[in-house]
């Protein structure tokens, strides 16, 4: 979408005053791919001003993005964590109904893209405030349960693995960090649950060819590995 908006204004450039309407909605057309709504909304606001063929389009589209920026720009309260959630799922559910008012057209992907940023923002909002909220670690998991289980379709899905992977590895690293190993009192079994955990993540990124996911994957299971043994070792 970048290529093709440097290429349209190449042509513009060189071309002033030829096919004016298409230049600008496919511009338009770049620009919301690239989630620049209100640019793409003017242009084509433009274009629909004009008397081509593309008029009515563009003015449909228009208003159909102006729906997008009303969600993308509503505010979210900020002075509670509860209410900050509340706002983000209200968001989502905003986002839901476009989805379902666009079924079968582009905007509708579109708009899983937006509802999934606001997924994802949620799963790090509650990582990042866990300690303040009760069960913190257990919200987190769900949320990142429900994040990959929701866009399994998603091409971002590898990522989220990770991520989950991580979160897991987080705990086992806290863990140690807080029980001594050598002790009497540490968990070897919780320990290994949670780096399985992380294992069996990375493992499914790993089985997968032709994503770039697969070999960092592949170094966070050697890593995991080797610090599991270490803990081991360090537990008999």
């Amino acid at each position: 979408m970048k290529a093709s908006l440097v290429r349209l204004d190449d042509y513009e450039r060189k071309n002033r005053g030829q096919f004016t309407d298409i230049v600008q909605f496919n511009k338009a057309s770049a620009l919301e791919r690239l989630r620049e709504y209100d640019q793409a909304a003017a242009l084509y606001r433009k274009v629909a001003e004009t008397n081509g063929k593309l008029g009515t389009e563009a003015a449909k589209n228009a208003q159909i993005l102006d729906d997008f920026l009303r969600i993308f720009d509503r505010a979210v309260p900020t002075d509670d964590p509860f209410k900050y959630i509340a706002g983000l799922d209200e968001k989502v559910a905003a986002w839901n109904q476009l989805i379902q008012k666009h079924k079968g057209t582009q905007y509708e992907f579109l708009a899983r893209v937006e509802e999934e940023r606001i997924d994802r923002a949620k799963v790090a909002f509650v990582e990042a405030n866990r300690y303040r909220l009760k069960e913190g670690n257990q919200l987190t998991i769900v949320g990142f349960s429900q994040l990959v289980t929701k866009h399994r379709q998603s091409k971002n899905i590898y990522r989220y693995l990770i991520d989950f992977g991580d979160f897991y590895m987080r705990l086992a690293k806290e863990y140690a960090s807080q029980y001594d190993p050598e002790g009497l009192t540490f968990d070897s079994n919780l320990l290994d649950q949670f780096v399985k955990s992380a294992l069996k993540l990375y493992a499914e990124v790993v089985q997968v060819d032709g994503v770039i996911e697969k070999i960092e994957a592949q170094g966070k299971i050697e890593a995991a590995r080797g610090f599991l043994e270490k803990i081991t070792r360090l537990n008999r």
